[in-house]
């Protein structure tokens, strides 16, 4: 299968090395861009300094994790557009509401998908600007 050059850059938000690892592979070998944080603190770093497509988000992470990622990022106009698709581990419904209220178009939870389902609602999302909520 030949590569698709694609204009979408990615950022990915995960603290979990393997993790993002895998995520990484499965994006790049579609063509797509990727860039990694391993904290909300340098994911907002990432989001100012880099011209994003997407956002694929963790909630739990050290130093700042994906809800106050969320939080910050609403205040800055220029990105509050900028999609992001949370994944996490956490399923409970005061969990995704949260997420979904400061701005994440979808959520993901990491248990109920495997990484090429992860990556192809991601894609899903930028694509067709409609995000699965995992409830």
């Amino acid at each position: 299968m030949k590569k698709e050059s694609h204009p979408e850059r990615i950022l990915i938000v995960e603290d979990d090395e393997p993790t993002q690892e895998a995520i990484i592979l499965k994006f790049t070998h579609l063509g797509y861009s990727v860039d990694c944080a391993r904290d909300g603190e340098e994911g907002l770093e990432k989001l100012r300094s880099g011209d994003y497509s997407g956002v694929l988000l963790d909630l739990r992470m050290p130093k700042m994790d994906g809800f106050i990622f969320l939080e910050k990022k609403q205040l800055l106009d220029e990105f509050r557009e900028v999609p992001v698709v949370v994944f996490s581990n956490f399923s409970q419904p005061e969990f995704v509401d949260r997420a979904i209220h400061l701005g994440a178009g979808g959520y993901l939870v990491k248990a109920h998908h495997s990484i090429q389902e992860i990556v192809d609602e991601v894609i899903h999302c930028l694509k067709d600007k409609q995000c699965r909520i995992d409830r």
